[in-house]
């Protein structure tokens, strides 16, 4: 059975994501404003459950600069409360969530305050996820990083990085391949030398394709062999249309979707949509699907 997702925030709803400039930060607005965005991430997941979409991706942005040095941390146990509501409501419903920490949260940079904020902002992704009482099925993905001029170097070094990480962190890091940098048989490479899995992105494979003389389905199949006994995860999205290569579309493109979906329908597989028009590319590809 094939689940569909989305990413980030509901069209329909209120933010889960709200912020404020760092300027005008405090311990209580950052309190309050974090109060707030858990309030709507509960309203966007009462919706999903009366849609039948169990699969989401939380915003980063739920804790505001909740890796940040100026934030202290004070909402681990101010908000304790709410995330476990939270988290109850996500794992009584057999929803998915995962979180996507952003393009600065780099494992393999040689340069070692990036490293470390990025580790840092890792370590934020997991504390929420923990606070909401989740196993380690609901995932952290983040992409390979750069390759600094020397792709082998940079790619053993990612390894390196990956396989030192603290066994909490490592239990929740799902690794994807990118456009650029890093494809989708470079990523397999690193998970089979970490143990890591790995999502595999459609898109970025179309912008930057590897794995000769494989098929769509075949690539599933073999990033299906790193999650064990865990349900795996793909990416989805289109290319938007007078937009550089490699922009995601506001809109599926449902006829290229259903294509591609006739490959793979048989297959247990979670499918993140990632389109800016977020839950009703969702609700479109739900409605033709059933009525293939």
């Amino acid at each position: 059975m094939i689940r569909l997702g989305y990413v980030g925030i509901n069209t329909e709803l209120p933010t889960s994501g709200k912020t404020f400039r760092l300027a005008n930060y405090s311990k209580e607005k950052m309190i309050e404003t974090a109060r707030l965005n858990i309030d709507a991430l509960n309203q966007i997941l009462l919706w999903n459950k009366k849609h039948d979409i169990e699969i989401f991706r939380i915003t980063s942005a739920l804790i505001p600069f909740g890796s940040h040095l100026i934030n202290k941390g004070e909402w681990k146990n101010e908000l304790k409360e709410k995330f476990i509501e939270t988290g109850d409501f996500i794992i009584k419903n057999d929803m998915r969530v995962s979180m996507h920490p952003g393009q600065y949260t780099v494992i393999n940079s040689p340069n070692e305050q990036f490293y470390k904020n990025s580790l840092r902002d890792i370590e934020y992704h997991n504390t929420v996820m923990d606070l909401m009482g989740l196993d380690e099925t609901h995932k952290i993905i983040i992409h390979g990083g750069g390759i600094y001029n020397n792709k082998e170097k940079s790619m053993n070094f990612l390894i390196k990085r990956l396989n030192d990480l603290p066994q909490i962190l490592q239990r929740r890091i799902v690794l994807e391949n990118d456009e650029r940098c890093f494809s989708a048989y470079e990523i397999y490479t690193v998970c089979m030398k970490t143990g890591l899995p790995g999502v595999f992105d459609v898109f970025h494979h179309e912008v930057y394709p590897s794995f000769d003389n494989l098929t769509e389905r075949e690539i599933i199949l073999e990033f299906k062999k790193l999650w064990g006994n865990v349900r795996p995860k793909i990416h989805y999205s289109n290319q938007a249309a007078g937009k550089n290569r490699g922009a995601h579309s506001d809109h599926v493109n449902v006829t290229e979707f259903l294509k591609f979906y006739r490959k793979i329908e048989d297959l247990e597989l979670d499918i993140m949509l990632e389109v800016k028009d977020k839950q009703k590319s969702v609700l479109e590809i739900k409605k033709m699907i059933v009525q293939l």
